[in-house]
């Protein structure tokens, strides 16, 4: 079980309210029922962080000036897509996408001065899509790239992201696949956007980029087992100085964009299993940043249990109880990703 050591939660909210197009579903219309959580009762171990803008020199740590300059053009139009996942813009999005930004780095900049500790940005416009040259998949900048790079640049040495959204985070792959001190691993449904994330996706980065694609229908005993038997043996022999976690719940049963059926208890679990991993061999730091899930009430239940798990808290709401919660055979995915890895226990 998870220990008490490193007990505060550190954590940042951003709701951006003017960031909406009509009909999306990565809108304000996400945050809608955990906003008056936030209000009313929050764990006593959160302690909530001020946030500034992100800066251009933090933004260039994950993504070209001229991105950053196109992005800015574009959101002086009127609300428009700008790709066909479909990503949005509106006048609101730039300062939107550097708030977002800004408050992960609130949360990882105060970990690593505290030489410990766990966090949660709870941020949208979402990042784990956007690549170093362009937005993406609903996201502007990559919030967690640009501070996982913000850490390495820092001193704090090797870094690994483990990604548990229902979609491959391209972006955070493609913004590292060449930088040897970070460490990337994915599990997300197979064959779900944007079309990356197979196994042998990265033949240069055996060890350090692992995609773990599973089928539709997966549930949260898949998941715990490729965390017992993929994702530690990976962390082990990586040996990160510090873990970040794109946070994506999109996996729940109820979410209408994937076919996974991760439950709400079973997203209170993972979380455990992650922070026991963080301080087993990352000393405990830890970086929760939010990507996807797109049921309103699923995301704020899922981010309650969430949250619960990292403040030591035992209760949160589940309105959707057990669901199907379904278990895949994977045996031959852990095999043949060990294998292609060289990973062991």
């Amino acid at each position: 079980m998870m220990s008490d050591k490193h007990s505060i939660v550190y954590w940042t909210y951003q709701d951006a309210p003017e960031h909406a197009y009509p009909g999306h579903p990565e809108s304000p219309n996400r945050f809608g029922y955990f906003k008056d959580w936030i209000a009313q009762s929050p764990y006593p171990a959160m302690q909530r962080l001020d946030y500034a803008p992100a800066r251009l020199e933090d933004l260039m740590a994950a993504h070209s000036q001229r991105m950053i300059e196109n992005l800015q053009q574009e959101t002086q139009n009127p609300p428009h897509e700008i790709d066909q996942a479909p990503t949005y813009v509106t006048p609101a999005s730039y300062q939107a996408a550097l708030g977002a930004v800004g408050a992960t780095l609130a949360v990882s900049r105060k970990v690593m001065r505290a030489s410990a500790g766990r966090g949660f940005a709870i941020v949208r416009p979402p990042g784990h899509h956007a690549v170093h040259d362009h937005p993406m998949g609903f996201c502007l900048f990559n919030n967690l790239a640009v501070a996982a790079a913000d850490a390495v640049i820092s001193g704090m040495g090797k870094v690994a992201v483990f990604d548990f959204d229902a979609h491959h985070g391209n972006g955070v792959e493609d913004i590292f696949r060449q930088t040897e001190q970070v460490a990337y691993c994915s599990i997300h449904e197979e064959g779900l956007y944007p079309g990356t994330g197979h196994l042998e996706a990265a033949p240069h980065a055996r060890g350090r980029l692992v995609n773990l694609p599973v089928p539709a229908f997966s549930g949260t005993k898949v998941f715990t087992r490729l965390i017992d038997q993929v994702v530690e043996p990976w962390l082990k022999a990586f040996q990160p100085k510090m873990l970040f976690v794109c946070a994506g719940f999109d996996a729940h049963f109820s979410d209408p964009l994937t076919s996974l059926t991760v439950n709400t208890e079973g997203f209170y679990r993972l979380t455990q299993k992650v922070m026991d991993l963080a301080e087993t061999y990352c000393g405990g730091r830890a970086v929760f940043v939010l990507e996807g899930g797109y049921d309103p009430l699923a995301l704020s239940d899922n981010l309650q249990a969430s949250l619960a798990a990292l403040s030591g808290e035992a209760d949160y709401p589940d309105h959707y109880g057990k669901g199907p919660d379904q278990s895949k055979d994977i045996s031959a995915l852990i095999e043949e990703a060990r294998t292609y890895h060289q990973l062991r226990e």
